[in-house]
């Protein structure tokens, strides 16, 4: 028996080819533009092509702003070749369009993800991202690029914990006569003093930036909150904002110090340079390492070890689902999940006892090395059941989304183990369900 082939239907908003690049899907969209990937069959890579809103937008100021930032990034091209900054490999205009290609990095995702009290980075893994983001910054100010736009959601993770700063459409080039945009001077939460009063502006700037994006990274706040425009622009001119251990007591002095000095409200007072900032981080850095190797924490591991949940993981994958998770410990009858809400996270027993509730039935007990939480496959679905504890219980709780940046081989391992635990337990009782 032969089948016939049915070709897929493209979507009818996406092109089938923009220049010379077939188009595959639509990736994204942004106030700006709209993303597409393509492949380019040439260098056998795969692209995004950035497609600008400047013909379609009934507004003439915003259609004027779109069309220099797509000319600041064509000035781009093959300009900025560091492995933390996403090349732009080719740039046009065909039939009104105008367009930008860049580098396409598969299940990448903003740093935005990442701002929440509820889903921090580990503060080491912080550290070592803003490093990657003072070198690369250092090597683009160094070739008279001032990005002006550094931000969470404009510096991207890779699901190898690399990084890329990305958009540099509103950046000033010391040789582009197409890099000025009144009216456009970034994103207010993370501007500097001196790009909020409109006044010439250095490569501190995107310092300055850079360490608010730090601050918010390790305390999921941003520096300065206001609830209009004008107060807080006021508070970045003129007032300090609450030091990071105000939030987070854990965080070091040295980590500290760091933040207020890249954030000083004088330029002439912030670090000298990227590199300069590098190597402080550095010295930080390695502070928090010996830190998390210490005894605390393989004792953690011994306690993991030793559940049946981590028989089949490697020495290496225990400590990274360690590097993505947090340790908490339970008092008896506290809720650890309600019912009906939604939660991002896996749960792990390591000591004590849980019981499974569900429209105040109590349906089954969950024993050390059992674990919960299967809707976090499922994004936006809510828990069906309340899991309570029974006496004094300790849980290791998992990110599912910062699961997403371990190796793939832990990845793995962790989702077999998990679904088939799951597998194991529903079918022993099919009514102690605890998603």
């Amino acid at each position: 028996m032969t089948g016939k082939v049915t070709p897929l239907k493209r979507p009818s908003n996406v092109p089938a080819k923009i220049g010379k690049y077939v188009i595959i899907n639509k990736v994204g969209q942004g106030s700006t533009g709209v993303v597409y990937l393509s492949h380019d069959p040439y260098y056998r890579r795969d692209v995004a092509i950035k497609v600008y809103n400047i013909e379609e937008d009934a507004d003439a100021d915003r259609a004027r702003v779109s069309r220099k930032m797509f000319f600041n990034e064509a000035h781009m091209v093959g300009m900025l070749q560091h492995p933390n900054i996403l090349p732009i490999y080719d740039a046009g205009e065909e039939d009104g369009k105008y367009y930008v290609v860049t580098e396409h990095i598969q299940g990448a995702r903003t740093l935005s993800a990442y701002c929440r009290p509820d889903n921090l980075l580990r503060v080491d893994d912080v550290v070592e991202i803003v490093y990657k983001c003072a070198k690369a910054l250092h090597y683009a100010h160094g070739r008279g690029v001032i990005h002006r736009d550094i931000k969470p959601s404009n510096i991207m993770l890779t699901i190898d914990n690399d990084v890329r700063i990305i958009d540099f459409g509103i950046a000033i080039c010391n040789d582009s006569e197409v890099s000025r945009i009144e009216g456009i001077a970034g994103s207010p939460s993370y501007m500097s003093p001196e790009q909020v009063q409109s006044e010439e502006l250095t490569s501190r700037s995107d310092i300055y930036s850079l360490g608010a994006v730090l601050y918010e990274l390790l305390t999921g706040f941003r520096p300065f909150r206001a609830d209009n425009l004008s107060k807080l622009l006021h508070q970045i001119v003129y007032a300090t904002p609450p030091p990071i251990h105000t939030y987070r007591p854990d965080l070091p002095e040295e980590l500290e110090n760091v933040v207020a000095m890249t954030m000083h409200k004088e330029a002439a007072k912030r670090c000298a340079s990227g590199n300069a900032l590098a190597a402080d981080l550095t010295r930080v850095y390695q502070d928090l390492r010996a830190k998390y190797d210490s005894l605390d924490n393989q004792e953690h591991f011994d306690l993991l070890r030793a559940l049946t949940f981590f028989h089949e993981f490697s020495h290496a994958e225990i400590w990274e689902v360690l590097r993505a998770s947090d340790w908490h410990e339970y008092k008896d009858e506290e809720d650890i999940v309600r019912e009906g809400e939604m939660d991002d996270r896996f749960y792990i027993i390591v000591a004590g006892q849980a019981s499974v509730e569900a429209n105040h039935k109590k349906l089954g007990v969950l024993e050390a090395g059992d674990c919960f939480g299967e809707t976090s496959y499922v994004r936006g679905a809510k828990r069906t059941a309340s899991i309570r504890a029974t006496g004094a219980v300790t849980i290791l709780r998992v990110s599912s989304t910062l699961m997403e940046q371990v190796s793939a081989s832990c990845q793995l391992r962790f989702n077999k183990v998990f679904l088939r635990s799951l597998i194991t337990r529903l079918q022993g009782d099919g009514n102690a369900e605890t998603s």
